[in-house]
């Protein structure tokens, strides 16, 4: 297991907020890759609100949040953002009960991953995006979320033209039984630190 990093205020906080989960993870990777910021809480805060939080420099901060609010808004909606300078304790107190955990995860060297992820209102869609996306290409699936109100996510992994397949396939079967897709994403090369995320919602994590 790994450890919590506590977080004190002792650096710049930058923050996104977004409906929906695919938003979010699109804005945290947009986040990490833009400036030197370090990721230290992730948190699906109800009512389909995700918070991503990083901490840096004020200029590294500043940046990352633009970057990620662009990148949120592109797919979802955003709810909300902002740059602290300098917290107070007490705040980044706060801001460490939504820590994520600090671990090493084993790469072996080998690049990241692709991602596709699909988000939709209600588990009847998703299933059928599921089912499509697993059908159609060479994927796996990894993961799934309900951030509650409805909205609920898949996601696999694969080479970047088979998650591209999939994501297309996946929002075409739902389009087809006259719903719409939330939100769809393909991350060619994810930032690490995603996977710091998307642990939490890996189904062997998630199943009793």
């Amino acid at each position: 297991m790994g450890e919590f990093k506590r977080y004190y205020g002792e650096e710049a906080l930058g923050l996104i907020e977004t409906l929906g989960m695919v938003p979010a993870i699109n804005g945290a990777d947009k986040m990490l890759k833009a400036a030197n910021v370090e990721l230290i809480s992730y948190e699906n805060v109800g009512s389909t609100l995700v918070t991503v939080m990083v901490k840096g420099d004020v200029a590294a901060v500043q940046a990352a949040v633009d970057a990620g609010k662009m990148a949120a808004s592109e797919i979802g909606k955003l709810t909300a953002y902002n740059v602290m300078p300098r917290p107070i304790r007490p705040v980044g107190e706060i801001v460490s009960v939504h820590g994520i955990e600090d671990e090493s995860l084993e790469s072996n060297g080998a690049r990241p991953r692709a991602m596709g992820l699909i988000e939709t209102f209600g588990i009847v869609y998703v299933l059928e995006a599921a089912d499509a996306m697993l059908k159609t290409a060479d994927v796996e699936l990894i993961g799934y979320e309900n951030v509650a109100s409805g909205y609920i996510s898949v996601m696999v992994q694969g080479d970047v033209a088979a998650c591209k397949s999939a994501v297309e396939a996946g929002v075409k079967a739902v389009e087809a039984m006259g719903a719409s897709v939330y939100s769809s994403l393909v991350i060619p090369t994810p930032h690490p630190d995603v996977a710091r995320i998307t642990k939490r919602y890996r189904l062997e994590n998630l199943l009793p």
